[in-house]
C-alpha cells in the first residue's frame, strides 16, 4: 500500500510540475524538482518530465556561467574576420560554442538565477582518469581553488594510481573517501596520513575518464558505503570502455614482463599516446611497485567493460545512487594530429565521439542517469588546462578552449539546488 501512494504522490508531482512549466512558473519547478530528489532520487529521475528538466536546467546555467567568464566568451567568438560581422548575440555564441546540438529554444529560454540551497554537508570527490600525474597537468588543476573560494565548498581529489587496473585504484577511492588522503586540490600536494586529514561526510563521486569505471568498480565493492554517497557524476567516463583501449591491448598483452620505466620511455610509451599526450617520464617516480600497464589498459577494453556491467550493473542501480552524465564530441580537425588516427576510427560507430569514446561508451549504468550535456570538446580539453608548448609534440590542438570553470560551477549550483549538496 505504501508503494502504491508513493506512486500515485509521484504522478501528482509530475503533474504539479507539468502545470508549473505550462505557466513558466519556474521558481515553482525547481522547488518541486528539488523536493522531489530529496524524497526519492531515484523515482526523480525516473521521471521523464523531471529528467528532461534537468538536462534543461543544467545547460541553462552553464550558459549563463560561460557566458559571466571572460575566457569563455573570447574563445566563442568567430575566427577574423567573420567576427567583424557576426551578427549573433554573445549567449548565441557561447552556447553554440561550448554544446553540441543545443537549440535555440535553450539557448534563449529566460530561466531563474541558480538557487543553490548550500554546499556545506557534502564533499565533491574527485576520480581522476589514466595517466594522471604523468601528464603536463592535472584535471581541473586550476579550476579548484576558484570554485572552492566562491562556493566555500569542499573538493577531495584521489591519488589514483596513474596505470594499474579499476580493481586496485578501488583503494585510492577508499583512501579518499574514508581516510581523506588524496592529492590538494589548492596545490596538488600529495594529502598523508602523517598529515591526520579530515575525512569526508557524504560525498558526490565524481569521475574523468578511467576514474568513471574505478568509481563504479568501488560501488561493486563496497556497497557498505552508499548511504554516504549523494550523487554519482560521470564526466567522459570510459564506462563502456574504449576501442582505443583494444588496439593498445592487443599490442602489449603477450608481451613478456617489462621495466616499467623503460617500457614508457620506448614502444610502450609510444603506444600510450593514442590514449594520452606525451607522457612525462621524469614523473614517473612514486609507487613504481604498483605499475601494472595490462591491467590498467585491459580495465579499459571493452569487452572487459562489459562483462563487469554484466555482472554488476544490477547490483549498481539496486543501489539508489543518483547518476549523472556528461560528454563531449569533437570533430576531426579540432583534435592533435597524432590522435586523428583514432578519432577516424571512433568515426566509424560514432559520429559525435570525443576522441576517445564513443557516447554509449561514456553512459553511466543507470537507466534513469540523464545526460546533461553533451559538450563540444574532445576528452583532453574538457578536463585539461592548456599543455606547455614543448610537450605537444607540435600539435596545435592543445589550446585550452573549453569553459571548464564554467562548466564545474555550473554541476555545484544545479547540484546544490536540487538538493544533493545541503
Amino acid at each position: 500500500m505504501a508503494d502504491e501512494d508513493t506512486g500515485a504522490d509521484n504522478v501528482e508531482q509530475t503533474g504539479d510540475i507539468t502545470y508549473a512549466m505550462t505557466r513558466k512558473d519556474y521558481p515553482e519547478v525547481i522547488a518541486l524538482v528539488r523536493e522531489a530528489v530529496r524524497e526519492d532520487p531515484q523515482a526523480a529521475l525516473n521521471d521523464p518530465v523531471i529528467n528532461e528538466w534537468m538536462g534543461r536546467r543544467y545547460r541553462n546555467i552553464f550558459i549563463t556561467e560561460a557566458l559571466a567568464n571572460p575566457d569563455a566568451l573570447k574563445n566563442s567568438q568567430a575566427p577574423f574576420p567573420i567576427n567583424l560581422v557576426d551578427p549573433r548575440s554573445d549567449r548565441e555564441k557561447v552556447a553554440k560554442r561550448m554544446i553540441s546540438n543545443v537549440s535555440d529554444q535553450e539557448i534563449f529560454e529566460e530561466l531563474p538565477p541558480a538557487e543553490p540551497s548550500g554546499f556545506a554537508n557534502t564533499t565533491l570527490v574527485f576520480a581522476p582518469g589514466l595517466l594522471t600525474g604523468l601528464l603536463p597537468n592535472l584535471a581541473f588543476q586550476s579550476v579548484w581553488p576558484g570554485v572552492m573560494n566562491r562556493f566555500r565548498v569542499k573538493i577531495a581529489i584521489a591519488d589514483s594510481h596513474p596505470m594499474r587496473g579499476t580493481e586496485a585504484n578501488v583503494a585510492d577511492l577508499e583512501n579518499v573517501i574514508e581516510r581523506g588522503i588524496g592529492v590538494s586540490p589548492i596545490d596538488a600536494s600529495f594529502i598523508t596520513e602523517d598529515q591526520n586529514p579530515s575525512t569526508p561526510g557524504d560525498v558526490i563521486l565524481m569521475g574523468y575518464s578511467k576514474g568513471a569505471p574505478d568509481i563504479l568498480t568501488l560501488l561493486a565493492r563496497r556497497p557498505d558505503l552508499a548511504p554516504r554517497i549523494r550523487a554519482v557524476i560521470g564526466w567522459a567516463g570510459a564506462v563502456g570502455g574504449s576501442y582505443l583501449a583494444n588496439d593498445i591491448y592487443k599490442q602489449i598483452k603477450d608481451l613478456p614482463a617489462f621495466d616499467t620505466v623503460q617500457a614508457l620511455s620506448g614502444d610502450i610509451g609510444k603506444l600510450m599516446l593514442r590514449l594520452a599526450p606525451v607522457i612525462q617520464i621524469n614523473n614517473v617516480n612514486r609507487r613504481l611497485d604498483e605499475y601494472d600497464i595490462k591491467g590498467a589498459i585491459q580495465s579499459l577494453t571493452t569487452d572487459y567493460r562489459e562483462q563487469f556491467l554484466e555482472e554488476n550493473g544490477a547490483a549498481i542501480d539496486d543501489l539508489g545512487i543518483p547518476m549523472f552524465n556528461f560528454t563531449g564530441s569533437t570533430h576531426l580537425m579540432e583534435v592533435p594530429y597524432y590522435q586523428r588516427q583514432g578519432t577516424l576510427q571512433l568515426l566509424k560507430y560514432d559520429k559525435y565521439n570525443d576522441m576517445q569514446l564513443t557516447q554509449d561508451q561514456a553512459h553511466l549504468p543507470a537507466t534513469n542517469a540523464p545526460l546533461l550535456s553533451m559538450f563540444h570538446a574532445n576528452h583532453w580539453d574538457l578536463s585539461y588546462d592548456t599543455f606547455p608548448w614543448y610537450t605537444t609534440l607540435g600539435s596545435t590542438k592543445l589550446k585550452d578552449p573549453f569553459a571548464r570553470e564554467a562548466a564545474m560551477s555550473s554541476i555545484l549550483l544545479f547540484m546544490s539546488e536540487i538538493g544533493l549538496m545541503d
